[in-house]
């Protein structure tokens, strides 16, 4: 949650932004006085500031002036007041003010504001825990961004003074900073590299060139962004984050999209596998089979008398038979095989590398677990009947036909058995 102190001598509009604070679920303090200001301070965790410009005993200028020699001189200050000059805008953009806003406006385009400050906040959480690296031969260069870390408190940083240990360094990180002037090797060149192995990582380069042909050609060589030294240290991480916002989003992303081929392979009840993913599965492994003359085997497996079990309890408690027995062949197949729900009640395990008798073996293994399984609030017997056969250059189609096969003779049989292919 975020803390806000507001410094104001206006008791109306203290009254208006606790209530406003409390609908935003904003920690809310407020002071009438700098002086007052600086023991809240003093004593508590503030993000961010709120203040008038009008007080009796003195300026706002000077209180935000006397912010910026203390030790809260991090804190974001939004300004709040009725003074509409321009010279005092100025003034206070100058003094480092994130946001300026006329009292008069709707207190809603105050908590626009702030709400942007709170995405900003998050931004700052996370990237307290991103993994950098950061390459400079300077050893000062490196003190200095190691002080400006410092002082942002964020930690999970390595240093780097030679091109050669990051790049063959094991470690992977989130954002890269690379000074662009290096001894024995272009910055390009480690650019070019980490962005070969990294195509995802956010990387940054850092000089004191500032022509713009050069600083054309830097960003055109695979670089997100382009830092100018000296560094100053509020340009240094406005660029740094600006630049971290592009990179979750492109993460975000990169993660809703391994969650949709992740969705688009699974079936949603059971979480195994779907009949799309096991049919194209099956057919890339029997050309590995017929293309190496490896051994490969199929399991079908279909639940004994689901209908009466559906008729006599509920298509819920279907549901969860399906589940409960979804979850044991998990634990069966978790080290062999391809395992899905092939459709409604039947299941397909494909098994790589493995001959007729140990895929039986399986499937018996697989039979008398379920045998013995029980499903609170079910009184019937939960089986399993199956059909196995081993690759024999059959097509997809015919391999699944052959095995559907033998499992209803498995049913004829009198079911919870396992026919086979002699």
């Amino acid at each position: 949650m975020i803390s806000i102190l507001h410094v104001d001598n206006n008791s109306f509009y203290r009254r208006i932004m606790k209530n406003a604070s409390l609908e935003q679920a904003f920690r809310y303090i407020s002071v009438s006085s700098p002086k007052e200001a600086f023991e809240i301070l003093a004593n508590d965790r503030i993000d961010l500031i709120i203040t008038a410009l009008e007080f009796s005993d003195e300026k706002g200028e000077n209180f935000i002036k006397c912010l910026n020699e203390s030790k809260y001189k991090s804190i974001p200050v939004i300004v709040l007041t009725s003074n509409d000059g321009i010279e005092s805008k100025k003034k206070m953009f100058e003094l480092g003010v994130i946001d300026y806003i006329l009292k008069s406006n709707n207190i809603d385009n105050l908590f626009m504001n702030i709400n942007r400050f709170k995405i900003k906040d998050s931004i700052d959480k996370k990237l307290k825990n991103i993994k950098i690296a950061v390459l400079d031969d300077n050893k000062l260069e490196l003190e200095i961004i190691q002080k400006i870390f410092q002082i942002n408190d964020i930690t999970n940083v390595d240093y780097y003074s030679n091109p050669d240990d990051l790049l063959n360094s094991a470690n992977e990180y989130s954002i890269y900073l690379v000074d662009f002037i290096l001894p024995n090797i272009s910055g390009e060149r480690v650019i070019l590299e980490l962005r070969k192995k990294y195509k995802y990582s956010l990387i940054l380069t850092m000089s004191s060139i500032d022509n713009y042909k050069v600083v054309s050609n830097i960003l055109s060589s695979g670089v997100d962004d382009y830092i100018t030294k000296p560094f100053n240290e509020n340009v240094f991480m406005a660029r740094l984050k600006a630049n971290i916002r592009t990179f979750l989003l492109l993460d975000e992303l990169k993660q809703k999209n391994l969650e949709l081929k992740r969705l688009i392979k699974i079936d949603e009840l059971t979480e195994l596998y779907n009949y799309k993913y096991l049919y194209e599965s099956l057919e890339e492994e029997i050309k590995i089979a017929a293309r190496g003359d490896k051994e490969l085997s199929i399991v079908m497996f279909d639940i004994d008398n689901f209908k009466s079990i559906n008729d006599n309890y509920s298509l819920e408690a279907g549901d969860k038979i399906l589940i409960e027995i979804s979850n044991k062949l998990k634990e069966q197949f978790k080290e062999t095989g391809i395992l899905g729900r092939y459709a409604g009640k039947q299941f397909l395990a494909i098994l790589p590398d493995t001959n007729l008798k140990s895929a039986y073996i399986l499937a018996e293994q697989v039979r008398e677990n379920i045998e013995n399984m029980r499903v609170r609030g079910i009184a019937s017997d939960i089986t399993l009947s199956a059909g196995v056969v081993e690759f024999n250059k059959e097509n997809v189609l015919e391999l699944i036909k052959k095995a559907d096969k033998l499992l209803n003779a498995a049913k004829e049989n009198g079911k919870n058995k396992v026919e086979y292919e002699e």
